[in-house]
């Protein structure tokens, strides 16, 4: 595939692996996990690496009382794995595009988390907000055909190191591109970490209202340009 020129929207771009709804996708990723380590008990909503890092402090100190607060969004992590991989399944033939359903899916649910969010316990703000990065992170896994992630940035890290050695030393024309959009990535998963230490200082739990405004951005950008 010939690599395009680095901007928002090209034509040979499918509009669900387009820059505009990777940058929406990765805002809304790193809010999740600000959010929920900030404000509900130091857990991240996607980054399982880290709940399984917390958990084994927590063992180690002996903290079991701790376990469940940590074990339950892992688990509910890999639920929504799985619920992703049956609705690509049952949608794949229908004309509904799977990935529509599955963003639409996350914009309500999270929504849905923001009206309980002041006063529902965190293991249930954490639990449904795992499960709906989960979600997220299974349905959107390219951007303009190169492999990323929205709720996580290690990969996409890895993946600036590999290409920017693909530029020095095996001087691949199209790396230069694949390091401006997945550089994009990153920064906008600061951006949205930063934007979730900001507004839940004026907006308090509802500020997660922010992140389904992001994806109700992606799902009317994707049906629009699929019309």
């Amino acid at each position: 595939m010939q690599l395009p020129k680095f901007k928002l929207l090209d034509e040979r771009i499918a509009i669900h692996e387009s820059l505009p709804v990777g940058v929406m996708l990765a805002m809304a990723g790193g809010f999740l996990d600000a959010y929920t380590y900030l404000f509900h008990g130091e857990v991240f909503a996607s980054m399982q690496s880290g709940n399984v890092i917390l958990l084994g402090l927590n063992l180690a100190q002996g903290n079991f009382s701790h376990i469940l607060r940590y074990v339950l969004p892992i688990a509910m992590f890999l639920l929504g794995i799985f619920f992703t991989n049956i609705l690509k399944f049952r949608f794949a033939h229908k004309r509904l595009v799977w990935q529509n359903v599955a963003v639409a899916i996350e914009a309500v649910g999270i929504f849905c988390v923001g009206v309980f969010s002041d006063s529902a316990h965190n293991l249930f703000i954490n639990a449904a907000l795992s499960f709906f990065a989960a979600i997220q992170f299974a349905t959107y896994r390219r951007l303009a055909g190169l492999p990323y992630a929205t709720t996580m940035t290690t990969g996409n890290l890895r993946s600036i190191a590999d290409y920017l050695y693909q530029y020095l030393f095996k001087k691949d024309p199209t790396a230069s591109f694949k390091i401006k959009y997945t550089a994009t990535i990153v920064f906008s998963f600061c951006f949205g970490a930063i934007l979730s230490t900001l507004s839940a200082t004026f907006f308090a739990g509802k500020a997660i209202w922010l992140v389904a405004l992001l994806l109700f951005g992606v799902l009317g950008l994707t049906i629009y340009h699929q019309e």
